[in-house]
């Protein structure tokens, strides 16, 4: 490879896109402009859940990763990826690409669980989904893609059936939960299951010098910091991380605002899990 890949981990609604975006204002960063689970997934297309391990990895399947994730890359040092389902597999992607380095980003999960319960109710963004599906490998993943738009079709027509469709990473035993839980509960425990995965994990695979750590929050407020400590991540010059023009497309407007838009029961069958998670993250 010509580049090297840095991974932005983070759970769904925890602004992975925005922090992708913004490292790929930099001259020194190409970006993976999409989620492309489906890319992650080649070869392990029919396993019911996102928790992928490196012994599902053969060197066929890793090097159909390496090289759909290359078409994005345009000539810069760097190539940014964020698929959120990635929090749930650090070792099987650091297995894809062992010089990786990450940006692990946290938030606070009553932003998140309020997010994803919007997210999950909200009807299907087709252009989007028409962009993304211009990129999709259709030889390489035939049947998830055909499995993909049967579930789109069911969401659309069956807005109401929430236990029949998975919005954002699928944990081990995410159907079982839908089918026995409240929604804001199963949005709980996926982000849970996502950060506690996401932390482990990184802790144990990546050496300090190659990850990252920031939350959400602080890089609403400060982003220059945020981005400065990315450049020296990446050993790249910061000055094109100072410019005013890209600092002033952050906004903060959605900090606190899950505590305040989900109803009392809604909080009560999510908090046992999400005040796990906050005491895991520094939150509590």
């Amino acid at each position: 490879m010509t580049y090297r890949p840095l991974i932005v981990i983070g759970a769904a609604r925890s602004g992975t896109k925005l922090l992708r975006d913004l490292i790929a204002a930099h001259d020194g960063a190409d970006k993976v402009p999409f989620d492309v689970n489906y890319l992650w997934r080649l070869g392990n297309e029919k396993w019911p859940d996102d928790e992928l391990t490196p012994a599902m990895l053969t060197p066929a399947v890793r090097s159909r990763i390496q090289q759909q994730i290359s078409r994005h890359h345009a000539g810069a040092p760097w190539l940014v990826e964020k698929t959120v389902s990635n929090c749930l597999r650090v070792p099987f992607v650091q297995a894809v690409f062992p010089e990786a380095r990450y940006v692990h980003l946290v938030r606070d999960g009553r932003d998140v669980v309020e997010s994803v319960v919007r997210q999950w109710n909200a009807k299907p963004d087709w252009r989007y989904i028409l962009r993304k599906a211009y990129t999709y490998p259709i030889r390489e993943a035939f049947g998830y893609g055909v499995s993909y738009g049967f579930s789109l079709l069911h969401r659309l027509l069956t807005p109401q059936q929430k236990s029949r469709f998975v919005w954002g990473p699928r944990y081990a035993g995410i159907d079982v939960d839908l089918a026995r839980k409240a929604l804001p509960e199963v949005c709980a425990l996926q982000w849970l299951r996502c950060v506690e995965s996401a932390s482990r994990d990184l802790a144990q695979q990546i050496p300090a010098e190659r990850l990252l750590t920031l939350r959400y929050e602080t890089l609403v407020e400060e982003p220059k910091g945020c981005l400065e400590q990315v450049a020296d991540l990446l050993q790249i010059d910061p000055e094109p991380y100072r410019r005013p023009e890209l600092l002033s497309t952050v906004s903060r407007t959605y900090v606190g605002r899950g505590r305040y838009t989900l109803s009392n029961d809604d909080w009560q069958c999510a908090m046992p899990h999400l005040n796990r998670g906050l005491a895991l993250l520094g939150y509590a």
